[in-house]
């Protein structure tokens, strides 16, 4: 393949991702993205606007119950993203239980193709306790709400038990985010399912726990991480206690300030530090940011954003950064990135946020040398060490100079826990080409872009690429084939490392971005975030920021010296 030919191709593409990245730019000097709507949320928003007041809420419902049927996939069922099948029996469950209460009649349709999926999914032993016992995660749930609309005995509710709040807090807070959740449905199942004399008592001690601990985890605009999902529940499961009417309204208020106006909700309301972050990150490969006048609001905006207070209910010190705020939590993965944001921005050591924040990271280290995002030494569910997080975070330390022993250990963990092959899986976005390309990242940050591990992870990502010249999610191609996000975080590590630029690998790479960006100058986004297990989401600033980092270190990489022209 011809660098001249290849390298225009891509000026072109950067030139045009480089404007719609601009045009996007919000007056306050940051950005915001667009996640795909979910049909998890739109299912239990619509159950929430339609029993706090089905005429009131009349234009609402009907728009999310068009959303839902508009949505359903030709096999029956629905997907997690809005623009990515295939159909997921979870998120058609949630589906049918909502359109089963809402509008019974006039989706009769819809619910029948419904049941037909789930039956020709063996849905039963897909989602352990649609009928029976059920895991003590997020799924767990899902039986509840089918128990609320009458589908389901209320009696085999899966337990949701509020006594957690009564843990020690290095118990209870291992269950992080999923505790908000598990805290509204227990306080409805202790107000209303039958009880032994014990859990009565214990309910009752545990329930105004549980309410003033999610109004400490509620923000100034009533939600609870940001995340329509969760508004739904809370609001379910409070209203069928009848308590804790405050959360109730706020839920309901969240709930009506993040509907779309198509009817849906997302998963969570944005990504907005996040993606910030990105887009300075994507910039920085062609200009000086620190020089930008556009990004002087930018840096203000990210330090404005940084959490000034201790997050009591986890006991986090002040001084992180959320994904999006009021009602982000702050968190290990995003308070590394936007420090390594705000080094590019010229904000020195000193400066008071970034001691802060360099602190609040070096408290979050694991005994093993890893990360995780808000509980230390946790392993399960999401709150897990993270290949990803931590390598961001071993860079970010690298960038203000902090390459003591916390930033050894955290290349040792990256090391010792990937797999023969080279490769290692991220926590907080699929599969394994997003960890071993920021595994193999960090090395080379830290000048150790020689060593074993990098060199294993560059072999790893080589050999993945897939023949149409992009990087599939997995090594086995699935059936959607090459992702604009893994095409671009393979890329960027492997040049960042220090690989040929000229290399076939690297040139069918780059023709690849270049040759499927859309009229807009951007690029379709797929399934990357996780949230809950295997809930996932799309983004359209996570495509479009890190495949213009991808072409804009190609196009350093590539560029001839003006001496030598």
């Amino acid at each position: 393949m011809d660098l001249v030919a290849v390298r225009s191709r891509a000026e072109k593409a950067a030139d045009r991702a480089l404007t719609h990245l601009w045009d996007r730019q919000r007056e306050n000097g940051s950005w915001v993205d667009r996640l795909s709507s979910s049909a998890i949320a739109t299912a239990l928003g619509v159950l929430s606007l339609h029993r706090a007041d089905p005429e009131g809420n009349r234009d609402r419902v009907a728009a999310a119950v068009r959303w839902l049927r508009e949505n359903q996939r030709e096999d029956g069922g629905w997907s997690m993203a809005d623009t990515e099948p295939p159909s997921s029996p979870g998120m058609t469950a949630f589906g049918v239980a909502a359109l089963h209460e809402t509008d019974p009649d006039g989706s009769r349709e819809s619910i029948a193709r419904g049941w037909a999926f789930l039956d020709a999914n063996d849905a039963e032993n897909v989602i352990p306790g649609l009928r029976g016992e059920a895991p003590k995660t997020w799924p767990a749930a899902l039986p509840t709400i089918w128990a609320l609309v009458g589908l389901r005995d209320p009696a085999e509710q899966p337990d949701q038990p509020v006594e957690a709040v009564l843990l020690p807090s290095r118990l209870r807070n291992k269950v992080s985010i999923a505790l908000p959740v598990i805290l509204a449905l227990g306080v409805m199942q202790a107000r209303t399912l039958p009880r032994g004399p014990l859990r009565r008592l214990s309910g009752r001690i545990a329930e105004p726990k549980a309410l003033d601990y999610l109004r400490e985890v509620s923000g100034s605009n009533g939600g609870i991480e940001e995340c329509p999902m969760i508004a739904g529940f809370v609001y379910l499961g409070l209203r069928d206690a009848g308590v804790g009417k405050d959360l109730q309204l706020a839920s309901l208020r969240y709930l009506l300030g993040t509907q779309r106006s198509d009817g849906s909700w997302a998963i969570d309301r944005d990504l907005e530090i996040s993606v910030t972050a990105y887009s300075v990150m994507a910039l920085s490969e062609f200009i000086d940011v620190a020089d930008e006048p556009r990004l002087d609001r930018t840096r203000d905006w990210l330090l404005e954003a940084q959490w000034n207070r201790p997050f009591t209910p986890l006991g986090l010190p002040a001084g992180g950064w959320a994904w999006a705020n009021p009602s982000g939590w702050p968190e290990t993965e995003d308070t590394a990135v936007v420090l390594g944001v705000l080094a590019e921005l010229g904000v020195p050591r000193h400066h008071p946020a970034v001691e802060l924040g360099v602190r609040w990271l070096l408290g979050m280290q694991n005994r093993d040398g890893s990360w995780s995002e808000w509980v230390r030494d946790s392993h399960i569910m999401n709150d897990r060490p993270c290949a990803g997080v931590t390598a961001h975070t071993v860079m970010a330390l690298h960038r203000y100079g902090v390459t003591g022993s916390a930033a050894r250990r955290g290349l040792s963990y990256l090391d010792t826990h990937r797999s023969g092959d080279g490769s290692i899986a991220s926590v907080w976005f699929r599969d394994a080409t997003h960890g071993t390309s920021r595994l193999l990242e960090a090395f080379s940050a830290t000048g150790r872009a020689g060593e074993s591990a990098a060199r294993a992870a560059r072999d790893w990502l080589l050999a993945g690429q897939a023949d149409d010249g992009g990087w599939p999610r997995t090594h086995d191609l699935p059936p959607e084939g090459s992702t604009a996000e893994e095409t671009a975080w393979a890329l960027y590590a492997l040049l960042h490392a220090g690989h040929d630029p000229t290399d076939p690998a690297v040139l069918r790479g780059v023709d690849w971005l270049a040759e499927r960006q859309d009229d807009q100058g951007t690029w379709k986004p797929s399934r990357v975030g996780l949230y809950f297990d295997d809930l996932c989401y799309t983004d359209d600033l996570i495509a479009h920021t890190f495949t213009l980092r991808a072409l804009g270190r190609f196009l350093k990489a590539t560029q001839v010296p003006e001496d030598a022209r």
